[in-house]
Parts: structure tokens; C-alpha cells; sequence
């Protein structure tokens, strides 16, 4: 089907705010260049599971690009026009279902040897947007606050060398009332602020006895048998002759909150988050220490929320994959060291994800590692590559 063939009817299958976004833009998704629109598309389809900050990010994006002068579209554009992608590489139906058809091309820019052409008007494109918008900040400078939980083991483990040139090091942390303080602040900005996903808790173990409906909370714990369901349709996808890494991928893809049980009803854009996690993430269906990193990583680049707390627990020993993903190692021991090495390394993972967001330059940052009684935090107005020798409370660390 040409571009300029299209109708509303190709968006039957949309979700229905995605369909009503698609029937809104259909002048401009013709105008533009296919390998953009099916990117655009995918988009498009799960508009109704993205979260506020990405929605506003497409709404944005379209006012932007309608904006411009045929030329400047024209110019902007150049470098996905000149790929060279023939409608048989494609499914018949791409239009309805532009994962796929994103799939196929995909496979067909490798298989021609554009991929490369097709990076570089990816980034050419990316940079002509954030020039010309300016994204929205948060509605409160950005919170980040990392918890390596008592679980882990330091065994004289040194703490947090990659963020201490970065912010204020403190080595000797009252642990009283340490946790308590942080969901207190948790419950301060979110009643100062109560908009939907703005608050995020992530606990890669069972999660405190602490609750705050304004605050999204997702944790390990709680998606025991939504992990133990993907890894059943992982291993049952392994287990074909004729499968192979595509086909898994594909399968994972292609995963529902159906599929899984999950009843409908229900936070449908959660529930989709939820299975993203577990299905796009390498390892987040099998370590918990790799799934509160991948989450809070997700959690910022797509909620972009102004308060994030993310509590890493202990991870299960590893072993060799086929025993893991087979759901062998139900009484696997627990890894306290390594885990306290992951999570050492998930707070700077998670510091530098907050950096790539608007408003980094006010945000602050603060990890606490619960058994060696040691903090660091980053903010605009604290000293950079300092010791404290001051013993510190984290309701007064937080106050800085």
C-alpha cells in the first residue's frame, strides 16, 4: 500500500487513544519518509501504554514537525528518504501492525547494508528535534535516592568510588530511622505534587512495609509469578528445534498482559511496563539486582518522574543459564558480595541516567549503603570529590 493511499481505517486495530492520535496526524505520517512513519507508528499504536512525559514527548514531536515549511521538512527528512526500503520487505498490513513491519525492516536495512545510513538520519533527525523544542522540566527538582539494602555483604568492599568525585562522601551514616526518613520524603514531595507516575519505588527484593497510593511502587517480590510465567514462555520457545534468538525475541514481543494472566481492567500501562521490564531486559527475569537497575533505568528515560527510589537487594548465586531459565534453582543461595558489587554499580548507572535528563543540572542525587554505614550525595549546591568527617543523619543529608 502507498503512503498516499492510506485511510483511518488502517488504525482499526489501534488502541483508542493511539487510533485517535493516528486519525489525527494522518496528513503529516504521509508526508513523511517510510522508514520514519513505521517508527513513528509503533509509537502511535502504544500511545495508550505510554506514560504522560512520553505522550507529551509525541505530541510535541508532531507540533514540531507540522510547524515547518515544506523545504525545512524536506531537508530535515533528506537522510530517511534516501533509504531504500521496497514495499515487499514489508508486511502486507504495516500499517496495523508496525511492530512487526519495524522488525522486517529492520532485518532488511541489515540485510542491505543500511543500517549504518539509517543510524546516522536517526541522530540527524534526533538532533534537529531537541534543538528545536525545549522539553518540559519536572515540576520539582529531581530526587534520586539509591538504598543498598543490610541484606548485602560488604566484606571491607569499598563504596561507591565512581560517584564519590561527583558529590560528598560520607563515611559515617546514623542508620536510625534511616528508611523511615526517606519514605517520609517520598510522602512529602508526592503529596506536594501528586501527578500520575511522578513518584517511583523500586525494590528488588520484598518491598518495605511502606505504601503511598500517590507513589508507583514495582518490585521484585511482588512479580514472583510474573517472572516464573515469562520464564515458562521462554523455555518452552527454546525448547522448539526450529526456534532461534529471533524467534524468541519476537515471541517476548509479541507478550500480553493476556498471555500472562494479568486480569484486564487493571493499570493496562502498568501492566505493560511490568512485562516490558521482564521481557526486554537481559537477565531481569533472573537476577533481582539487574532488574532494579534495568527498571530504574526505564523508569527515568520513560516516566521521567521527579522522585525515584530504588532499593537494591540480594541477588541469587549465578549458575549455568540452561538451570536458571529452566526455573531449576528454586533453592539457589542468595550472592550477598556480588550483589553488593552490582548494586554499588546500579546507583552509578542510575546517577548518569538522571543526568541525561532535563533539569539534571538541579537535581540531586543521594546512595546510602545500609551495612557499611556510608552515603554519598550529588546536588547543585554540595562540593564536588569531598570528604565529610562529620557523623550524618540521612534526614540531615537529605536537608543539604
Amino acid at each position: 500500500m502507498a503512503m498516499s493511499e492510506w485511510s483511518a481505517s488502517g488504525f482499526s486495530a489501534y488502541p483508542p487513544l493511539g487510533r485517535e492520535f493516528a486519525e489525527r496526524h494522518l496528513s503529516l505520517l504521509q508526508q513523511l519518509p517510510l522508514p520514519l512513519t513505521i517508527l513513528m507508528l509503533r509509537e502511535i499504536s502504544a500511545y495508550d501504554w505510554r506514560f504522560p512525559a512520553e505522550r507529551r514527548m509525541l505530541e510535541d514531536q508532531f507540533a514540531w514537525l507540522q510547524s515547518l515549511s515544506p523545504a525545512e521538512l524536506s531537508e530535515i527528512l533528506r537522510d530517511f528518504a534516501q533509504l531504500s526500503i521496497p514495499g515487499q520487505a514489508l508486511s502486507q498490513n504495516w500499517v496495523g501492525d508496525p511492530e512487526r513491519a519495524s522488525e522486517a525492516m529492520t532485518a532488511y536495512l541489515w540485510s542491505t547494508s543500511q543500517i549504518d545510513a539509517f543510524r546516522a538520519a536517526a541522530d540527524s533527525y534526533a538532533d534537529a528535534w531537541h534543538k528545536a523544542v525545549t522539553e518540559k522540566g519536572p515540576a520539582v527538582p529531581r530526587l534520586c535516592i539509591v538504598v543498598l539494602s543490610s541484606e548485602l555483604d560488604d566484606a571491607g568492599t569499598p563504596i561507591f568510588l565512581k560517584l564519590r568525585p561527583h558529590g560528598v562522601f560520607f563515611p559515617q551514616v546514623d542508620p536510625a530511622n534511616g528508611l523511615r526518613t526517606i519514605f517520609e520524603t517520598m510522602s512529602a514531595r508526592a503529596a506536594a505534587h501528586p501527578l500520575p507516575y511522578e513518584h517511583w519505588y523500586i525494590d528488588g527484593g520484598h518491598p518495605e512495609p511502606w505504601n503511598d497510593p500517590r507513589v508507583t511502587r514495582i518490585s521484585w517480590g511482588e512479580l514472583e509469578p510474573l517472572r516464573d510465567s515469562i520464564l515458562q514462555r521462554i523455555q518452552k520457545t527454546i525448547s522448539r528445534s526450529a526456534s532461534g534468538p529471533e524467534q524468541l525475541r519476537t515471541t517476548l514481543a509479541e507478550t500480553t498482559p493476556a498471555d500472562l494472566g494479568l486480569a484486564p481492567g487493571r493499570d493496562e500501562l502498568m501492566n505493560r511496563f511490568k512485562i516490558s521490564m521482564l521481557t526486554e531486559g537481559s537477565g531481569t527475569q533472573i537476577f533481582s539486582t539487574t532488574f532494579a537497575q534495568w527498571t530504574a533505568r526505564e523508569a527515568l528515560r520513560r516516566a521521567q518522574p521527579s522522585t525515584l527510589l530504588v532499593r537494591f537487594a540480594p541477588r541469587q548465586r549465578q549458575l549455568p543459564m540452561d538451570e536458571m531459565l529452566a526455573g531449576l534453582n528454586s533453592h539457589n543461595a542468595l550472592d550477598p558480595k556480588g550483589s553488593l558489587i552490582d548494586a554499588d554499580m546500579g546507583a552509578f548507572y542510575t546517577w548518569i541516567n538522571q543526568q541525561r535528563l532535563t533539569g539534571a543540572a538541579q537535581a540531586s542525587f543521594v546512595a546510602w549503603c545500609e551495612p557499611t554505614h556510608q552515603a554519598i550525595a550529588i546536588g547543585p549546591t554540595l562540593p564536588r570529590e569531598t570528604t565529610s568527617a562529620n557523623k550524618m543523619t540521612m534526614q540531615q543529608i537529605l536537608a543539604l
